[in-house]
C-alpha cells in the first residue's frame, strides 16, 4: 500500500474535482455475467479497474487519465467538473506538449486548450464546430509510443468519419509538436488575452452605470427584478418541478428537450428508485438537443436501438436488467424510450431466445418519443 497515495487522498478528500467516481447502478457487468462488455477493464492503460460480481473498484495505481469516462456508454465513471460552459478553442494541445511552453511567457496549465488527449473532445462538440466551419487543430506529441494511443487513434478515426460526412476533410488538422510554431501561438494568445481583458474592463464600467440607474429607479418607487424575493420564487417553482418530474420522465421525447434544461436534475435515469446519473442525462440531453436542430446528422452518431421479434416469451430479463430504464413493460407491452437508451446492448446479450437485435437510428423519427416494441398477445 502506497502511504503517499493515501495521504494525498486524505488531504484532498473534499477537493475531488479530478477524482474518478463510480455510479455502479449503471454497470452492465454488475447486472449479469452474461454481458459482453469488458471495454473498461481491457482498455484501461493502468489496468486499475477491477470488477467483481458485486462491485467496481479503481485501484491505487490509477493515473487519472480519464479514458474510462469516454469508454463507458452508461457513464458509470465520472468526475466532478466545473459545470460552466467553456468556449471552444481553435487549438488543442496534448498534455505532453506542456514542456514546449516553458520557453515562452505563457502558462498552459489551467487553460481550456491543454487536454490529456484528443479523446477528451466530445463528438457532438466536434461535429457542431466543424459543421459551422470552425477550424480545429490538435497538436500532438509522440503518439506512437504513448500509452493512450488506442484512445487517440480511435478518436482520430472518428474525426475522419465526421469530416468525410461533412465533406470538409481539411477543416481538422493534427500537427506534431516538433512542427508547430509555439512562439507564434504564444504571441497570438497573449494578444487575445489582452483584448479580452480590455473588453471586460469596459463592460464592467457600463455594468456599474446600469446598476446605479436601477438603484435610483428603485428608490423612486419603481419595482425592479432586484426587489423581488428570489428565494421564495425559486422555492415555489422547483417544488412544482419536483412534484411533476416523474410524470414528465415518462414522456421525455426529443420535442421536450428544451424544457429538460429545467427538469433534468429531477428526471431519474432508469427506475424511479435509482440514483440519478447526471453525467448520462447531460450527455444524452446535449446530443438530442443538437439532433433536434440538425436532424441530418442522426446517422453520424451511430445510435443503436433494440427491436424485439416474435421469439420473445416476455421473460422480463431485458426490461428488468436495463441499467437506464429505457425498456419498459407496461399495459401488457414492451416499450422503448430512446432518450434513455445508451446502445449498451445488454438486452441483446442476455436474451436467451434471440428475440432482441440492435438497429441503427437513421432519422429523427427513430429517436423521437416512446416506441411500442411488442405486445403480449397471449397475456401470460
Amino acid at each position: 500500500m502506497n502511504i503517499l497515495n493515501l495521504l494525498d487522498k486524505f488531504l484532498n478528500a473534499n477537493e475531488n474535482d479530478g477524482q474518478i467516481l463510480i455510479n455502479p447502478d449503471f454497470c452492465v457487468r454488475l447486472k449479469t455475467h452474461m454481458s459482453g462488455c469488458y471495454e473498461c477493464i481491457e482498455r484501461c492503460p493502468d489496468l486499475s479497474i477491477k470488477i467483481t460480481d458485486s462491485e467496481i473498484n479503481i485501484l491505487e495505481n490509477c493515473s487519472n487519465c480519464n479514458a474510462c469516462l469516454y469508454l463507458c456508454p452508461n457513464s458509470v465513471f465520472y468526475v466532478k467538473k466545473d459545470k460552466t460552459d467553456k468556449n471552444l478553442e481553435n487549438f488543442y494541445f496534448c498534455g505532453k506538449t506542456e514542456k514546449y511552453f516553458k520557453n515562452f511567457k505563457i502558462s498552459a496549465t489551467g487553460t481550456n486548450y491543454l487536454i490529456k488527449c484528443i479523446y477528451e473532445l466530445e463528438d457532438v462538440d466536434i461535429i457542431s464546430s466543424l459543421k459551422n466551419r470552425f477550424d480545429i487543430t490538435f497538436v500532438s506529441s509522440d503518439c506512437k509510443s504513448c500509452r493512450l494511443k488506442y484512445f487517440h487513434n480511435k478518436k482520430i478515426k472518428r474525426v475522419n468519419e465526421i469530416t468525410k460526412f461533412l465533406n470538409e476533410e481539411n477543416i481538422f488538422k493534427e500537427i506534431n509538436a516538433e512542427d508547430f510554431n509555439f512562439k507564434e501561438f504564444a504571441e497570438e494568445h497573449s494578444k487575445k488575452k489582452k483584448d479580452v481583458y480590455n473588453f471586460k474592463t469596459a463592460d464592467d464600467k457600463a455594468g456599474n452605470k446600469n446598476t446605479d440607474k436601477e438603484n435610483i429607479e428603485s428608490e423612486g418607487g419603481v419595482k425592479t427584478t432586484e426587489t423581488l424575493d428570489r428565494r421564495e420564487f425559486f422555492k415555489n417553482s422547483f417544488k412544482s418541478l419536483k412534484d411533476n418530474a416523474k410524470k414528465l420522465a415518462e414522456n421525455v421525447s426529443i420535442e421536450d428537450l428544451p424544457l429538460s434544461e429545467l427538469y433534468s436534475q429531477f428526471i431519474p435515469a432508469g427506475k424511479n428508485d435509482k440514483n440519478i446519473n447526471y453525467s448520462l442525462l447531460n450527455r444524452q440531453k446535449k446530443i438530442y438537443k443538437f439532433l433536434k436542430e440538425n436532424k441530418e446528422f442522426v446517422p453520424l452518431f451511430n445510435i443503436r436501438l433494440p427491436k424485439i421479434n416474435e421469439n420473445c416469451v416476455f421473460c422480463s430479463n431485458c426490461w428488468e436488467m436495463c441499467p437506464t430504464g429505457a425498456l419498459i413493460f407496461k399495459e401488457n407491452k414492451i416499450s422503448l424510450e430512446p432518450f434513455f437508451c445508451t446502445s449498451c446492448g445488454l438486452c441483446k446479450d442476455i436474451c436467451s431466445f434471440g428475440a432482441v437485435r440492435m438497429y441503427k437510428a437513421l432519422s429523427l423519427k427513430d429517436i423521437s418519443g416512446k416506441k411500442s416494441l411488442l405486445i403480449n398477445k397471449n397475456n401470460f
